[in-house]
């Protein structure tokens, strides 16, 4: 587990990453190469830390978990393609929207959900199950609700579906078939060096991902200030509605379910559904990443403010 200080360094250094990926010149480009490496390396090391679980905790998911994934996958998009609808909002826009509500969350959201002291281990597993589904959600939504004229080569999908969530599933089965075997000093070791390297990785990834949004914010201003609200608020209102319809699961859980669902892998979404990414898409997830590097640091700060013995901040389990 991160200390309170390193917790604090990670929320900083996110922070300042998305500044200066917006403000450096050529860092994001110089950074662009690296993005699918460091997406790859993001989501194994988000797995490790749940080698130590037995497969039952990993695989077996109680109901709170599905409720959580299915409000997240189906019901919220539904929402949003319905208001949507009754404000007449341009389609270019709502498909916007719901390539993020669709999208699964984000593969830091653990490392998140330690950063902000919550219940790390569901975080854990909303973030494997929502992941396997989204491509469920994207059919459901794009092609059934919205008949979106979606190109998408079927293909080159599934090969980047074995690359990026596959091979990923299939290392983390090998280390836990291993991780018991292993000295508890080795393990605490290999664990603590994946949160460090989860952190590293999402700031690579988040350097090379903002190029078309730094772009457009020099050539479109208007434009960057309108996706930057769409996905500002769009990202608070999914985390806000979450944590109170998912009340009743208490405040720690509910505060994850939060967290799951308001910090949305568009980024993988948009790396395996590239046959449908225009370039207007590849600058909304560049700006997309704005709040989610922003985000950890400012709920900290809110939270670092509550009394320290308050039990629903307190560490899971």
């Amino acid at each position: 587990m991160l200390s309170q200080r390193e917790r604090t360094i990670a929320c900083w250094l996110l922070a300042i990453t998305i500044l200066a990926g917006f403000t450096v010149p050529g860092l994001s480009e110089k950074m662009a190469p690296f993005t699918s490496p460091s997406l790859l390396i993001l989501i194994i090391m988000s797995l490790l830390p749940m080698g130590r679980m037995e497969g039952e905790e990993v695989f077996s998911l109680d109901a709170k978990v599905w409720q959580i994934v299915l409000w997240q996958l189906l019901v919220l998009p539904a929402l949003i393609v319905s208001a949507a609808h009754l404000a007449r909002i341009d389609s270019n826009i709502t498909l916007l929207l719901v390539t993020t509500a669709s999208a699964g969350s984000l593969f830091a959201s653990p490392t998140f959900a330690e950063l902000l002291q919550v219940n790390k281990q569901k975080a854990l597993q909303c973030m494997v199950l929502s992941t396997f589904l989204m491509p469920v959600s994207y059919f459901i939504f794009f092609t059934l609700v919205l008949h979106a004229d979606v190109d998408i080569d079927v293909m080159e999908f599934v090969a980047r579906c074995m690359h990026f969530l596959v091979l990923p599933l299939g290392l983390f089965l090998v280390y836990m078939g291993v991780v018991h075997k292993l000295p508890a000093k080795v393990v605490n070791s290999v664990e603590s060096a994946s949160r460090r390297t989860t952190i590293a990785a999402l700031i690579i990834f988040g350097l090379g991902i903002v190029g078309p949004a730094r772009d457009l914010l020099w050539h479109d201003p208007q434009r960057f200030v309108m996706y930057l609200v769409i996905v500002t608020l769009l990202g608070a209102g999914m985390a806000y509605l979450t944590a109170v319809v998912m009340f009743r699961q208490g405040m720690n859980d509910s505060l994850t379910a939060s967290i799951v669902s308001g910090f949305r892998n568009v980024g993988l979404g948009f790396v395996l559904l590239s046959g449908m990414a225009g370039h207007a898409t590849s600058e909304y997830v560049g700006v997309s990443q704005i709040p989610i590097f922003l985000a950890p640091l400012a709920f900290s700060l809110l939270l670092g403010r509550q009394p320290k013995a308050a039990p629903a901040l307190a560490p899971a389990a």
